[in-house]
């Protein structure tokens, strides 16, 4: 029997971090979902920052970073990206997990931006995916898409080893690495969509110095997929895929 495979356009992308975002790049990823009009978006978290609920914060410079301006740049890049799938990253996992504060102003706080990423995904009709480390994953075409867990020069083929074909955010690099398997697992880091020198906390980290911007693109069917890296190089302009 001749079955034919009906194959869709995806695109996915992560690590905006709300206000740390980069004008150029979020330009640059709606240019092109405009212009490749895929039918799966999946923005693979940490789409807000979340500074002021990082941990120690009460008592540092962090807690007084504003939330409000975080959490609606990060909601803005959403209404304009539309994705179909929406990953929480670590940095939003920090609310799911302060809901249960025993300092109440924390929990409340942190309770209502919940509240309002779940009204925001539903208003988009996005699935929405909390963070669930290791667990966290959709599959499009044998790929896993996921946050990501681990850190490190060697984390995307130690992801492609842990998790098989898999697609992350996370580590901020944007990298492609086969797993040192027999069937050759291949994952893809989709890097970072923020100006590196943004963020505060990364400044002193020479691992900053490899971060690089980028995203994942292709097609996949039930069973299988081909997918590409886009990345970025450093002090060059933005040259999307035709």
């Amino acid at each position: 029997m001749n079955i034919t495979r009906k194959w869709k356009r995806a695109l996915f992308l992560g690590c905006s971090h709300g206000v740390h975002a980069d004008p150029k790049a979020i330009q640059a990823i709606l240019k092109f979902r405009e212009s490749f009009k895929p039918q799966t978006v999946v923005h693979l978290g940490d789409f807000c920052d979340t500074t002021a609920f990082r941990s120690g914060a009460a008592t540092s410079p962090d807690g007084g970073c504003p939330v409000q301006p975080d959490i609606d740049a990060g909601f803005e890049f959403l209404d304009q990206l539309r994705p179909t799938h929406i990953l929480c990253g670590n940095h939003e996992d920090r609310l799911w997990r302060l809901r249960e504060s025993n300092v109440a102003v924390v929990a409340y706080a942190a309770g209502e931006v919940v509240n309002a990423i779940e009204a925001k995904a539903k208003r988009l009709k996005a699935i929405l995916k909390p963070y669930s480390g290791i667990w966290q994953g959709i599959e499009f075409g044998g790929y896993k898409a996921m946050h990501g867990v681990m850190f490190g020069e060697s984390a995307t083929r130690d992801h492609a080893e842990a998790f098989g074909n898999c697609i992350h955010a996370h580590t901020h690099r944007a990298a492609q690495a086969t797993g040192r398997r027999y069937y050759q697992p291949i994952a893809f880091g989709v890097g970072t969509l923020t100006q590196s020198d943004n963020l505060d906390y990364a400044k002193a980290r020479r691992s900053t110095l490899s971060w690089s911007q980028g995203f994942v693109w292709g097609e996949y069917c039930e069973d299988a997929a081909q997918f590409y890296l886009y990345q970025k190089q450093k002090n060059t302009p933005w040259i999307l895929p035709a």
